[in-house]
């Protein structure tokens, strides 16, 4: 019995595990999004507290779109590398699909 109990701890650990991933994805595929608002948002208000109407806007909006492609790419390289690593524990050979 008690060896049963570890088992099912063992597969709700690992279900757990999959789950924290998926956020874990999930807020790195959101933040940029929300650091592209926020940015351009704050170029707005810069805006219309200084009177440069379209400048600031459009300034913000471009950092916010180097900041959420850094933050893309970033993410892109771990879940590649993520992968590679399940095919080599899987027994997936590289040279196979090159």
């Amino acid at each position: 019995m008690l060896n049963g109990k570890s088992r099912s701890n063992k597969g709700r650990r690992s279900q757990a595990s999959e789950i924290a991933q998926g956020y874990r994805t999930a807020h790195e595929i959101l933040s940029p999004a929300i650091a592209l608002g926020l940015l351009a948002a704050a170029g707005y208000w810069l805006d219309l507290k200084l009177g440069w109407t379209p400048a600031l806007t459009v300034c913000g909006a471009c950092l916010g779109f180097v900041v959420a492609g850094v933050s893309l790419r970033v993410l892109l390289r771990r879940l590649d590398q993520e992968s590679k690593e399940k095919k080599r524990k899987s027994g997936f050979e590289e040279s196979q699909f090159e």
